[in-house]
Formats: C-alpha cells, structure tokens, sequence
C-alpha cells in the first residue's frame, strides 16, 4: 500500500494537506453511508485510509513509503506535473504485473483528476473482474466506460454479462441488440450464428435411417 495515493497526495504535502485529505476522504467513504456489498469494500478502502495516515504521522514510515513514489525509468517531472495519462500508465504497468491494490488506488487517483476518462473506468473494471471484486462497482465502472464511449462493443458484451448474472435478462439483451448493430461481424455474434446455423441443418439420409432402425429395435 503507497499511504500517498491512498489519501490522493504529493509525497511533498504538508501535515495540514495530509490532514485535510485524511478527513475528507474518511467522510467520502465512511461504511455507515453504504448498504450490502458496497458497504464491505467501503470498510476496507475506510481501514487503508486510516492506516496510510497512520503512517504519514510517523516520519520514518513516510521517508519509506517516499522511496516508491518518485517517476518511473526515463520520467523526470516531478509527481506534482504529471497528468492523468502518465498515472493511467503507471496503473496499466500495475495491472499487467497484477497488483491490484496498487492499480486501483492509481485508477481512483486519475478517475480524481479526471472522471471522464473512459479507459480508467475499464480498468476499473479490468481489475474487478480479476479479483472478483463487487459486482456494483464493476457495473459501475462499464456503465460509466460505455457513457463516455457510447461504441465500445467490448465494455457493453461484458456489462451485457454482468447483467445476466445479476438476473436482468431484459437489459442484457438489449444491450447484446444494441452491440450487434455496432458491430454485427464482432466474434461474439459469428460464434452465436454459427451455433445457431449447425443446429437447424437438416438431417442427413444416413442419419434419419440410422435412427430408423434404433427405433426397430427399441420396439423389438
């Protein structure tokens, strides 16, 4: 866990930033404000936040967690300059290499700078499915991705599973409807027709007297 993107911070912040932060995300994500599933994953993002500023308070602890927040090989702006896109490719890196938490909390970080980068809620996704993370948010996070990105064939055939599973049959086809106008030769729809197609060929002649005569003898 990096204390400074779970609080969403410079690794330069001063004690009152690191304060300020604490708070306002602790009141954003305080388990008495969720209900079910939502309220599990809340009581745990609640515990890291708790103890990333329970680290930041302890000066050794911080000179640590400082080591790992310096830019990547061949990035030399400081963290304070950096955009959405380079933290979104830090987060990429993180996911490849499946760490998770460390993707997620980046992800959160770009959603923060930027909540209307579709890619990061796919990632968003990416990392739920990996995890078996909550389903809500991984709802969430394809419905967001599909609102920026109305054509996204690929975040809409998952959130059409996703919804399947949940039992909302009648959304999920109108969203496998609303794919295939898109992108009708998309492999998903060529599997379905071709399974489709073999089951409505007609019976060979050899077939049709090969159940002929295993009819005779189940009457024999």
């Amino acid at each position: 866990m990096n204390p400074f993107e779970v609080l969403e911070i410079a690794p330069d912040a001063s004690p009152e930033e690191i304060k300020a932060a604490y708070h306002r995300l602790a009141k954003q994500w305080h388990p008495d404000r969720f209900t079910g599933a939502e309220k599990e994953s809340a009581e745990s993002h609640f515990r890291q936040l708790a103890d990333a500023f329970n680290a930041l308070k302890d000066p050794a602890k911080r000179a640590e967690a400082a080591k790992f927040t310096h830019p990547s090989p061949g990035e030399s702006r400081p963290l304070s300059e950096r955009s959405p896109e380079d933290w979104l490719k830090e987060a990429k890196t993180a996911l490849q290499d499946k760490d998770y938490e460390r993707a997620i909390g980046l992800l959160q970080f770009v959603l923060k700078l930027d909540p209307n980068r579709a890619e990061a809620h796919r990632l968003v996704a990416d990392v739920m499915v990996a995890t078996g993370g909550d389903r809500r948010t991984l709802v969430k996070a394809l419905e967001n991705a599909i609102r920026l990105k109305p054509r996204d064939v690929e975040a809409m055939l998952r959130l059409a599973d996703t919804y399947q599973s949940l039992g909302m049959e009648a959304k999920a086809q109108r969203l496998r409807s609303e794919a295939h106008v898109i992108a009708p030769n998309h492999k998903a729809f060529r599997h379905q027709a071709s399974g489709k197609a073999a089951s409505s060929e007609p019976r060979s002649l050899m077939e049709q007297f090969q159940d002929l005569i295993e009819r005779f003898r189940k009457k024999g």
